[in-house]
């Protein structure tokens, strides 16, 4: 330990339970979850038995995991103490299984999982859009309020074993709004029936507002985090690296994201050029006498829009590939407001034809 008190092995420590170790849990979790669901159907005696010893088994592990989590992580957060009450209610009280909670945890585990990606989005949609939310379903409750007690006036004395109470006629609203209609409950006055029919188309607008909130708001965050990944992918990029934010931001702005799976000829010999790539997955060859194979970072199709030549190679996709596309007329607008893209192309061009 140095003098500052800084112990790498104990950082170790922790990046492993914070990594490999989480993963493993999670593996559990989700074994420990379709374990209870499995047991809540008629089972042979013996395969309940290999289930009661499953059973205790993840009871031990998840114990044993919650203390290293406290003595060695030393951090008690929300999803941990679901964890405590799930484990304390498993070995003291016994009275409820609760280990479908943990499915919570699933997502902390996970959260940088490719997927989990759209779910981490829409979380971060709805706490973004909160406000906006928690406005419209005050317009629901308001109305839910409001023809639950129209119809406690129209229907309470023709029907008072259902229509006797505002909060009993809520049920009729509730299940009216979101046009469910269970048929359970309805009016039978012709009043209440038109009240009913103005109520479902109510509930129609009511419920679709919510859902194209969330709906434009999830496409902008998902727009925005594809701009941000493509900044990244651009900006890291030898060729484009010298230029300002600004440039870097316009070329986002014009390049076309094209898709190639293995073996796909992304152009042939003597095509017209009239585009540049730019390789961000996945690798090209370039069909030559001695092929030449180019990877991420690297881009070609240069040549041919500089000298305004035909191609002269075949480019095929040794595998799934994700290009950037950028268009001739496009690269020229870079050229007259960056020299310094244009000399950077004919520095690779020179150093290709060398």
């Amino acid at each position: 330990m140095s003098a500052l008190g800084y112990n790498p092995h104990m950082k170790n420590l922790k990046s492993f339970f914070e990594g490999t170790f989480s993963k493993i849990i999670g593996i559990l979790i989700i074994l420990s979850i379709a374990d209870q669901v499995l047991t809540s159907m008629e089972l042979t005696l013996t395969v309940e038995r290999i289930f009661d010893v499953f059973y205790l088994l993840t009871i031990t592990l998840f114990s044993l995991e919650f203390l290293i989590r406290i003595i060695v992580i030393r951090k008690f957060d929300f999803l941990l103490a679901v964890d405590a009450i799930v484990l304390i209610n498993a070995i003291f009280i016994g009275l409820v299984d609760l280990r479908m909670l943990r499915l919570f945890r699933l997502f902390q585990i996970f959260r940088a999982s490719k997927f989990l990606v759209p779910t981490n989005t829409l979380i971060k949609t709805i706490v973004m859009q909160r406000n906006a939310l928690l406005g419209s379903q005050m317009m629901v409750i308001s109305i839910l309020l409001v023809v639950s007690t129209l119809i406690y006036f129209l229907e309470s004395e023709a029907q008072p074993e259902i229509f006797g109470s505002i909060p009993a006629a809520m049920w009729w609203g509730i299940a009216t709004l979101t046009t469910v209609g269970y048929g359970d409950v309805v009016p039978s006055t012709e009043v209440g029936k038109i009240l009913a029919s103005f109520t479902m188309f109510i509930g129609i607008g009511m419920f679709a507002l919510p859902a194209a909130i969330l709906a434009s708001a999830y496409y902008e965050e998902i727009q925005k985090r594809n701009f941000l990944i493509t900044f990244e992918a651009i900006a890291a990029i030898p060729l484009f690296q010298q230029l300002p934010v600004g440039a870097i931001n316009k070329i986002n702005e014009k390049l076309d994201v094209k898709l190639f799976q293995r073996n796909e000829e992304i152009f042939k010999k003597g095509d017209e050029g009239d585009a540049m790539f730019i390789i961000e997955q996945g690798q090209v060859k370039v069909d030559l006498e001695d092929p030449v194979y180019l990877g991420p970072g690297d881009f070609f199709g240069e040549m041919a829009l500089i000298s305004n030549s035909p191609r002269n190679a075949t480019l095929v996709a040794t595998d799934d590939s994700k290009l950037f596309e950028l268009k001739k007329s496009d690269l020229e607008e870079l050229f007259d407001e960056h020299e310094v893209l244009f000399r950077e192309l004919e520095e690779t061009i020179k150093k290709r034809l060398a």
